[in-house]
């Protein structure tokens, strides 16, 4: 019965290993998902602030384009409140341009900034991944070890009603 008993607590030992190593390479894994969805995320971030620059570049020909009309209609005659509509202008593209680059800033650093918690979250899932492992090692050894003395001391566990291990010596 104790030969039954050590190769039963030997095979535990040895599926604790292998949960502990599935574990880690879960981990790993997860690390590396992490990783490349940071960098597809950096690299959204990078578009962003790009096409917000193109944006704005747009908005500043436009708003050229726009004023070059309005002179032209008032013949060269820029005075009182054609002056004061031209300067409206000139402020209205400006806002637009400024609120166009500042949006493309702040997508980008939230992108940017997701990124960061998906690459914290993937080296967390693999650090723990790793202790999980040495975890197992621990417990295998605790069963490999019990598993020894309960055949080296020629004994079982045995349960008692409301789940209670204790040990029983053979023949006593």
């Amino acid at each position: 019965m104790s030969t039954l008993l050590a190769v039963g607590m030997g095979l535990q030992a040895a599926s604790q290993i292998q949960q502990g190593r599935i574990a880690e390479a879960e981990g790993e894994v997860a690390k590396d998902i992490a990783e490349r969805n940071k960098k597809a995320l950096d690299r959204q971030a990078v578009a962003e602030k790009e096409a917000a620059r193109h944006k704005a570049s747009q908005i500043s020909r436009k708003a050229k384009i726009y004023k070059a009309m309005q002179r032209a209609r008032m013949g060269g005659s820029v005075q009182g409140s054609s002056l004061a509509f031209l300067t409206d202008t000139a402020y209205q593209f400006s806002l637009e341009r400024s609120l166009a680059l500042r949006g493309g800033l702040i997508r980008g650093q939230e992108l940017t900034e997701r990124g960061n918690i998906t690459l914290a979250q993937g080296r967390w899932a693999a650090t723990s991944g790793r202790a999980t492992k040495r975890a197992s090692i621990l417990g295998a050894a605790g069963s490999a070890t019990m598993a020894a003395g309960l055949y080296g001391m020629g004994g079982t566990t045995t349960t008692k009603p409301g789940g209670i291990n204790y040990f029983a010596r053979r023949g006593g």
